[in-house]
């Protein structure tokens, strides 16, 4: 069966209907991608400014600053 065939089948399914589809779609593909580097069920540490005092005065200064650097405009 042919994309233009199945097309107007489509456009006539309901919203909820599409979103199923849509799902079901979603997840093949997702299959077939190759393997990603994290595996399921497994726990990976997340690294914040918390455990991190330099990074966390680093953050504090670039926050500091934001509103400076958001209404300054290039010439």
């Amino acid at each position: 069966m042919s994309i233009a065939e199945i097309i107007p089948a489509l456009q006539a399914l309901s919203r909820s209907e599409k979103l199923q589809l849509a799902k079901v779609l979603l997840e093949d593909l997702a299959s077939e991608e190759s393997p990603s580097v994290f595996k399921e069920g497994q726990a990976y540490p997340i690294y914040t400014p918390e455990y991190s005092p330099g990074a966390a005065i680093q953050l504090a200064a670039a926050m500091s600053c934001g509103p400076i650097l958001r209404n300054s405009r290039p010439s």
